[in-house]
């Protein structure tokens, strides 16, 4: 008998019993970058917005101020004591960092009320509570830097910090050939340079180079595409964060 795809039947194959289970490698042991995470039921929620856009969610504009002025990052935040924020436009300046556009900043509310923008335009970024019973330490994580690590087998994908006690970590997307990720724990993705394409279930959203996505369920399956070999981006994700290829 014929069968479909012009295969023909193998009763001796057939008759090979199945591996049993303990035989079978786990994911934990598999050579090579592991398998992508199922998609999930529900779409991550992306909202995509050029820098500068103040109706963004968590983000926050740093006019320039004559000495003497605060800026109280605080506000409406009473609990807000730590956050990570990630400049998108502009630069800043703090006691001993100075900040440029993809560099990102984790801090004390009262470390990050003390950045100051030098420039006559205002700044832009975008921002990530931190909730820690821990003393956190100050990170200066520069977009270009050489810190970090690559992920193993996953092209374009760098790590330039974890940071488990603020339980976050900071990521460098590109400039990849044309790469496609599947992440899950993403809070916020910057393009810097070419453009990347969201999969919001779905819905395919671009994000061109001047964009922020901001993912409203980071515990949702997110697809990202290289729009082209110049894309770069930085992420804010879990420290916990699931990436693999698409």
């Amino acid at each position: 008998m014929n069968w479909p795809f012009g295969r023909t039947r193998n009763a001796k194959r057939e008759k090979q019993p199945s591996r049993p289970a303990k035989e079978i490698p786990r994911d934990d042991e598999r050579r090579g970058p592991a398998p992508p995470p199922p998609r999930t039921a529900h779409a991550p929620g992306v909202s995509v917005h050029r820098f500068g856009d103040e109706s963004a969610p968590n983000c926050w504009r740093i006019d320039s101020r004559k000495e003497g002025e605060e800026e109280d990052f605080s506000e409406g935040k009473r609990n807000r004591t730590a956050a990570a924020v990630l400049l998108l436009r502009g630069q800043l300046k703090g006691a001993q960092v100075v900040l440029s556009p993809g560099d990102v900043l984790v801090g004390t509310a009262s470390e990050l009320e003390a950045l100051r923008n030098p420039e006559a335009e205002p700044a832009f970024l975008t921002f990530v509570e931190i909730s820690s019973t821990i003393p956190l330490r100050t990170h200066h994580i520069r977009r270009d830097g050489l810190t970090g690590t690559a992920v193993p087998g996953i092209t374009g994908l760098r790590a330039l910090a974890q940071l488990p006690e603020a339980c976050l970590a900071v990521l460098r997307l590109g400039p990849p050939p044309g790469a496609r990720w599947v992440f899950k724990g993403i809070y916020a993705v910057a393009v810097f340079s070419g453009r990347l394409a969201a999969f919001d279930g779905d819905d395919a959203k671009e994000i061109r180079a001047g964009s922020l996505a901001r993912v409203a369920d980071p515990s949702a399956t997110l697809y990202l595409e290289a729009g082209n070999d110049a894309a770069l981006a930085v992420a804010l994700t879990a420290s916990g964060f699931v990436a693999a290829l698409g």
